[in-house]
């Protein structure tokens, strides 16, 4: 059936409009701080050797667990109110500070063990300082939930980019002066300062320090930190593994090759999650419009997400030789199996904002357990039995079986089949498939990244590659009609720009 035919209201067309905006604000934001990682990466990965890539890898992995053990999502539960007052904003923030306090006393009792256990005393003042990062963080601005409520995400872009931007100019900097692996670590102090910094010049707000509204906010995020413990366990369980038994310039390899292929994911989930939670909280008391919407979502994420993936994962080679240099390439089959591993990870993006919309925080916790149980096993046995590839393997498997576990939860609050949760994507799928096609002949006959012609061809190929596979979806999406979808809010969206941009004109 045609788009043009489907019923609409204006009140889900703004709301589309506006949660489109909003992506789009944090998207790009997320883009330039991904892009800004990866800069510092190719300049710090010829300053720097593997080895002080995998000394910090072990180090941010071990605050990284504790960071989101303690996470509280504050914002969340300030977003469902519907006036945000004083009293909530005050015990949010005493919240944070205490969080922080929390991980800074934790990790100065168990800095000194941990380097024990790995053998490298340099760890413990990294572990040190790492911990007073996440601490400075907890210092952020809480009244910026104000904005996120209206879908006002402006001022959150400043915010990150001018965070981002600054510490990595710090730490390229400290790097090429000192050629140390602090530099890493510059790079996070830097960020955290200038955020929060920054976060106070948009949204009035005095800190006090208050937990007289303790009980609504432990009501809410009750169920978030057991979950946490388990989800941290088992997203930083890989490195820890491996940091115990592979050589450090091999975890260097792998870090590098992990963080590179965790941008796409952790970039689109944290692009999506304020404005998705923010639209399914308004859709919820509309059945279908939430199904409607929760479709569309799933179908934009894959469709940005899988692109990228499937470059990291035909072009790993010249991107690596171009990006890092030839000591690199030890990395180029780690990040091929990482890219492929990470695809499935796309499919249960939408799932926490549309539970955290429901106030369903225990599906959550079990997804979590489910989460750890795949996980956990998968990278011990595929280390037991295939050595790092059987650790890549393990970590498709167990992504495979989220994805799954979150499909079932959706269906239980949005109604959506199994069935229709699969087969809503499969022009993007079909696109990637033929996509692939392409790029892997074309892998086949690219030249070594030598001269400029070199990296010229590398980015015609990857442009086209892009180009057919947008082609591709929409030609499929032409040949059944036109059906509701991210194909037709796409089309509505530049048609919109476009009748606009007239109007002005004229």
């Amino acid at each position: 059936m045609s788009d043009k035919n489907q019923p609409s209201t204006r009140p889900e067309a703004n709301l589309v409009e506006r949660t489109s905006v909003s992506v789009a604000w944090v998207f790009v934001a997320r883009i330039v701080v991904r892009f800004t990682d990866v800069l510092l990466l190719v300049v710090l990965a010829r300053v720097l050797v593997p080895d002080d890539f995998g000394l910090v890898a072990i180090a941010t992995s071990v605050i990284a667990i504790l960071d989101m053990v303690t996470d509280m999502p504050l914002a969340a539960p300030l977003m469902r109110l519907e006036q945000v007052t004083k009293r909530f904003l005050d015990t949010a923030f005493t919240l944070s500070i205490l969080r922080g306090l929390i991980i800074l006393a934790v990790i100065s009792l168990l800095a000194g063990p941990i380097s024990g256990f790995y053998g490298d005393p340099r760890l413990f003042l990294l572990l040190i300082v790492l911990a007073a990062g996440s601490t400075l963080r907890c210092l952020q601005n809480p009244n910026l939930a104000r904005l996120v409520k209206s879908l006002q995400y402006r001022q959150n872009f400043v915010i990150e980019v001018t965070g981002k931007t600054a510490g990595v100019i710090a730490a390229i900097i400290f790097g090429l002066i000192t050629g140390s692996y602090w530099a890493l670590v510059v790079s996070t102090l830097v960020n955290r300062i200038v955020s929060v910094a920054v976060s106070y010049m948009f949204v009035t707000y005095r800190p006090a320090f208050s937990l007289s509204e303790v009980r609504y906010f432990w009501e809410f995020l009750g169920w978030l930190f057991p979950s946490q413990i388990l989800t941290a366990v088992a997203l930083q369980f890989d490195r820890l593994f491996l940091g115990h038994f592979v050589p450090a310039a091999t975890m260097g390899f792998y870090s590098v090759s992990n963080n590179l292929t965790t941008i796409v994911e952790q970039s689109v989930r944290t692009a999506v999650a304020g404005p998705l939670m923010s639209s399914f909280v308004i859709a919820q008391s509309e059945p279908e419009r939430l199904r409607r919407g929760y479709i569309v979502a799933d179908n934009a994420i894959l469709m940005i997400g899988l692109p990228t993936y499937l470059i990291a994962l035909f072009f790993a080679e010249p991107l690596i030789m171009l990006a890092f240099g030839a000591k690199w390439l030890p990395a180029v089959p780690i990040l091929q199996g990482l890219a492929l591993a990470q695809m499935p990870a796309l499919l249960r993006v939408p799932f926490r904002p549309l539970v955290m919309a429901a106030g369903r925080t225990d599906y959550v916790f079990a997804l979590a357990i489910s989460s750890i149980g795949f996980r956990v096993p998968a990278i011990a046995g595929g280390w037991a039995i295939g050595g790092i590839e059987g650790v890549i393997v393990g970590i498709g498997l167990a992504n495979l079986g989220s994805a799954a576990v979150a499909m079932y939860f959706n269906r239980r609050i949005t109604k959506i089949g199994l069935m229709r949760q699969l087969t809503a994507s499969w022009r993007v799928c079909c696109a990637a498939i033929v996509t692939s096609l392409l790029a892997w002949g074309t892998a086949m006959v690219l030249p070594d990244m030598t001269n400029l012609w070199d990296v010229l061809l590398l980015a015609v190929a990857c442009l086209v590659m892009v180009g057919l596979y947008v082609v591709v979806i929409f030609v499929l999406w032409e040949l059944v009609g036109r059906p509701l979808g991210i194909e037709s809010k796409i089309l509505n969206q530049i048609r919109n720009r476009l009748h606009r941009a007239r109007a002005q004109a004229n």
